[in-house]
């Protein structure tokens, strides 16, 4: 009966040596992980972004040369337009003052209807080309 409270006591002991090992390997791996989770929060403050801030980032940029792209298009085209009502007028004026002396040189005439039709026709034929 001795080797049974022997056997007993050794098993007790080996079984208390691995628990401790296994408490230690824990505490271990805690103080890693933590040290791990400080330094990826650290290099993260320290200016590295992650991917979705860069698509962000990227967007916006894409976004803000898109708007300087649209708004030189806006600007060219308004300045187009304007110069074209600035040809527009000086045309229309040279129209009037042509009409003016045509009509000073040879006397006034009818002026056409919506349809193109002289309102009160005479003697004057059709000029226009026919096929």
């Amino acid at each position: 009966m001795k080797t049974s409270p022997k056997l007993v006591l050794a098993l007790l002991a080996a079984v208390s040596c691995a628990a401790g090992a296994e408490t230690y390997s824990s505490q271990a791996d805690q103080a890693r992980r933590e040290r791990n989770r400080e330094e990826a929060l650290a290099h993260y403050r320290a200016g590295n972004t992650t991917a979705r801030d860069e698509a962000h980032d990227v967007a916006q940029s894409a976004r803000h040369g898109a708007h300087k792209v649209a708004e030189s298009t806006r600007n060219a085209a308004h300045k187009t337009a304007n110069e074209g009502r600035h040809v527009g007028h000086k045309v229309a004026v040279k129209a009037r003052e042509s009409t003016a002396k045509a009509d000073a040189k040879f006397g006034k005439i009818d002026k056409k209807d919506g349809h193109g039709e002289a309102s009160h026709q005479t003697d004057l034929s059709n000029t226009a080309a026919k096929p």
